[in-house]
């Protein structure tokens, strides 16, 4: 029996749970198909088709699924009313502390209970969030929308490959040694030896990672110049904002594309960058993507920034409509040279909460920060910001064997000149940086409460 499921992954792509996901094969297939077309169709047959879905999902709602029968009857709202996709508008906005204060409402009144698998989110808020999807169909769809993405780079599911994530255990190969999990929570000198060993061994043709981990990797890589892996033909960085001054350091080290996609367990966005540029290109199919400003208005103009919405089309069992991510993206009307007639966004720029808070009382968003450490010093190995008080913050910094006090002034006076003396900065070493839930890292550990509404 193994040996026939092994020659049948070398065959067909799948991720996650290989046993649960192979009943729905046909399921997988037909979106990987539908995909694979509908990726060259022109905006307004992209718009014909999210209608279609759009005005499916709401019926089902209204009819299936307590909480939306209830919101919509609230507000005077039939789905025949959803006659265009500007009509969702009509429809409140949901958030998280609404699905855990309905967890139960949401959930479609017409699935057996056999088909709802409860899963949480990697809560880098602090606080995980409770959904369900359906058992094996949603994750089958899924993994059509990550076979396609890997396309471009001529890498396929089926292929060795390896992730660098939150995992329990320090190492672990699973779907018949085809996979090599790494957890992004034993970032050490230690391990970074082992997975550098473990990762020329396994000979992956390409690496899932959310971009800090794999950072650190490759300071290590290029510390000790180690040669590197022949067998890498593309990265693909997600679960964490990526910034150029880690693409830049990792794509030369590794010698490969460092592609980023953007998605998340809730299943209502999903996007991701092509060959031809940095820009995420958002997946019509997948869902419908709103940009929003702080008063609820979609944003429209080239460079605008605000709040992403997403409502999704994979996961009829609990569907999220019209969900705050609390995610934030840089919208742009311009068009990629790939050929896809997609929504894009320039930049995700991570959680709306990442904001350092000034004397003034005044919000500045980490953006601008993230590469300001790594630019003054080639010694750090790894840092992390803490806030405990308006306009004073902690710099935890984990040093490298050459960081010398030199490394020390450098930063300290950039910070002094770009911040001038709206903060107050202490620099405090250690051995080790918190991670979140998730396997994450936060760059920022926000402990005051301000309103960003």
């Amino acid at each position: 029996m193994i040996l026939i499921l092994d020659e049948y992954f070398k065959k067909y792509p799948f991720t996650g749970d290989a046993l649960k996901i192979i009943t729905h094969f046909p399921t997988y297939i037909k979106q990987y198909k539908f995909l694979l077309e509908s990726q060259w169709w022109s905006k307004e047959k992209l718009e014909e088709y999210q209608l279609i879905k759009l005005q499916k999902l709401l019926n089902h709602a209204y009819e299936n699924v307590p909480y939306y029968y209830h919101l919509f009857k609230k507000h005077g709202i039939k789905p025949r009313d959803i006659s265009s996709l500007k009509d969702i508008q009509k429809i409140p906005y949901l958030t998280k502390e609404i699905i855990r204060k309905n967890i139960n409402k949401l959930r479609a009144k017409n699935y057996s209970r056999y088909k709802f698998e409860y899963i949480t989110t990697g809560g880098s808020t602090g606080y995980p969030l409770g959904l369900y999807f359906e058992r094996g169909n949603a994750e089958a769809k899924y993994s059509a929308f990550i076979q396609r993405m890997l396309n471009q780079s001529s890498c396929h599911l089926s292929n060795k490959h390896a992730y660098l994530i939150n995992e329990d255990e320090i190492y672990r190969h699973h779907i018949f040694g085809k996979i090599l999990s790494l957890s992004s929570f034993h970032l050490d000198e230690k391990n970074l030896h082992l997975y550098v060993k473990k990762l020329r061994k396994h000979k992956p043709k390409f690496i899932v990672a959310f971009p800090s981990a794999l950072f650190q990797v490759a300071q290590f890589i290029e510390k000790n110049n180690i040669d590197c892996f022949s067998s890498l033909k593309a990265i693909f960085c997600s679960g964490e904002t990526i910034y150029d001054w880690q693409r830049n350091k990792i794509e030369k080290t590794f010698n490969c594309r460092v592609h980023a996609f953007y998605s998340h367990n809730e299943q209502t966005v999903f996007a991701t960058t092509c060959n031809h540029s940095n820009n995420y290109h958002i997946s019509p199919e997948f869902g419908i993507t709103e940009v929003i400003d702080q008063d609820g208005k979609s944003v429209t103009k080239e460079n605008d920034v605000g709040e992403i919405v997403g409502t999704g089309f994979i996961n009829f069992i609990f569907p999220l409509i019209r969900y705050k991510t609390q995610d934030k993206g840089v919208i742009t009307l311009k068009k990629c040279r790939c050929g896809r007639d997609y929504p894009i966004l320039k930049e995700i720029e991570g959680r709306m909460f990442e904001v350092m808070i000034t004397k003034t009382n005044r919000y500045i968003p980490l953006t601008g920060f993230y590469g300001l450490i790594a630019k003054c010093s080639k010694n750090v190995i790894d840092w992390q910001l803490i806030q405990e008080r308006e306009g004073e913050l902690i710099i935890k910094i984990i040093k490298g064997k050459y960081f010398s006090n030199k490394d020390e002034q450098m930063i300290k006076n950039s910070l002094k000149n770009k911040f001038s003396k709206e903060i107050d900065f202490e620099i405090q070493y250690t051995n080790h940086i918190k991670l979140a839930p998730s396997g994450k890292k936060s760059f920022l550990i926000q402990k005051l409460s301000y309103n960003n509404d």
